[in-house]
């Protein structure tokens, strides 16, 4: 049987979101070791999915966003990473955290963008590389689990060509934070598609994208597979559709802290 429907951006992080808590690694890590979900919008369904955080705390479960056509941080009190170790909550700093893992524990790092290459890129605006600059070669080195959760609206042609011409010091002007743009170099990249197979046992693939009228970003997706798996699929589908965007306040451009600031001018 073959089925097709559309997810919006948020749609699509909760369908990610349920797939990655669901995902065998991540549920093994939860039962005997370690885990450390990073802020970002994604993860922000993530944390919300497994209890950690209220819906209305979300919007402070990042760092960075790209909100009113600018690459801007987030305005107000922001949440930390989380650590969990054995499915509970540690309050611990995240890279002394970090320093404990083994090959059984997980890392989940959302992504700025992904290419058909596999390879998947993050944004940097702090000049030390933030949360992969200070994670990725312990991670590396211990050979941890990294799970990349992103949605196929963030999918670029070249993840390495951006990268070539990104950089806090190599960019001369921007409409909003100057940026880097760090290609991951481990992690198993997870999108919707992934969480239909974890979810549901079906094969999906991405059929359109865009659209209007508040359904700009989102994907058409056809699933195929035995009826039942797949008419369980719709019913998530359906009652995804009430999903409303996330809404994550930029920092004003009058209260800006960064010490490169962009060459937006308000009023302009």
């Amino acid at each position: 049987m073959i089925a097709t429907f559309v997810l919006s951006p948020a749609a699509a992080k909760r369908l990610i979101a349920r797939g990655v808590i669901n995902e065998p690694v991540f549920r093994h890590a939860c039962t005997t070791g370690k885990a450390i979900i990073c802020v970002g919008t994604t993860n922000s369904y993530i944390a919300h999915e497994l209890g950690l955080i209220k819906v209305e705390e979300q919007r402070l479960f990042a760092a960075g966003v790209i909100s009113k056509g600018l690459p801007c941080v987030t305005a107000g009190n922001r949440l930390s990473h989380i650590c969990l170790e054995k499915g509970q909550r540690i309050e611990a700093d995240w890279v002394e955290f970090l320093n404990g893992f083994g090959r059984d524990d997980v890392f989940i790092k959302g992504a700025n963008a992904f290419d058909a290459s596999g390879n998947a890129g993050v944004l940097m605006a702090n000049p030390s590389g933030g949360t992969v600059g200070a994670s990725f070669g312990i991670l590396a080195a211990r050979g941890s689990n990294v799970i990349i959760p992103v949605g196929h609206e963030k999918m670029i042609p070249s993840c390495q060509a951006a990268a070539k011409v990104m950089g806090i010091k190599h960019i001369d002007n921007s409409l909003g934070l100057r940026c880097g743009l760090a290609i991951l170099p481990l992690g198993q990249i997870y999108t919707e598609i992934n969480a239909l197979n974890t979810l549901f046992g079906v094969d999906a693939t991405i059929v359109s994208a865009g659209g209007v009228g508040g359904s700009e970003g989102s994907v058409m997706l056809a699933v195929e597979g035995e009826k039942q798996q797949v008419q369980a699929a719709l019913t998530m589908a359906r009652s995804l559709l009430k999903e409303k965007p996330l809404s994550v306040s930029k920092q004003s451009c009058k209260n800006c802290i960064m010490d490169s600031p962009c060459d937006f001018k308000p009023g302009k």
